[in-house]
């Protein structure tokens, strides 16, 4: 390190911030929100997971805040917006299965909110019916204890919402974003 700043300083004439500054493998550092994979070998580009935990804080606090709103229409408004800027800044990444895990997880976050505005059983029941579940297992997946976050991924739940009925409230998955560039 020392070495390199001196050369830098001396011979370049530039400024080193030493607290951004270290000498390190590229898998243990991250540059602009990409690292590099540590076990694979030829090395690949990836999303640190600084920034995966960012998007998640971000996705969680809006989805906090369209609670008892319309889903589609804040998919549309809110969630759309940072997930296609997102896709497109962190589409270089040659790892692409972050893009299908950040997708299954904002879906389960959607039907998670929309147990939740159907509060009671009868209107789960009820909704559960109109959106094409039998009555006999809309009465299953109605009948539990599970908290709202266990029962977005229920069997009843990925029946009745499925991912081409959120698709059509408005969300488009990353890795479509990724492919067309839009």
């Amino acid at each position: 390190m020392e070495g390199a700043v001196k050369y830098l300083t001396e011979k370049l004439k530039l400024k080193v911030n030493q607290q951004k500054s270290a000498i390190d493998n590229p898998w243990n550092r991250k540059f602009l929100g990409f690292t590099f994979t540590a076990d694979k070998t030829p090395k690949r580009i990836t999303v640190h997971e600084s920034r995966v935990k960012r998007f998640k804080d971000k996705i969680k606090g809006i989805f906090k805040k369209i609670r008892g709103r319309n889903l589609s229409e804040s998919i549309r408004k809110w969630v759309m917006p940072i997930v296609r800027g997102w896709a497109n800044y962190f589409g270089l990444a040659e790892e692409q299965g972050i893009f299908g895990s950040l997708d299954g997880w904002i879906r389960r976050k959607m039907r998670d909110i929309l147990w939740r505005q159907w509060k009671r059983p009868r209107t789960r029941y009820r909704r559960l019916i109109a959106l094409g579940l039998k009555a006999e297992n809309a009465r299953k997946t109605v009948r539990t204890s599970k908290g709202p976050w266990r029962m977005a991924m229920s069997v009843g739940m990925h029946m009745a919402v499925s991912n081409k009925l959120i698709e059509e409230m408005g969300y488009l998955p990353m890795a479509t974003i990724v492919q067309t560039g839009s």
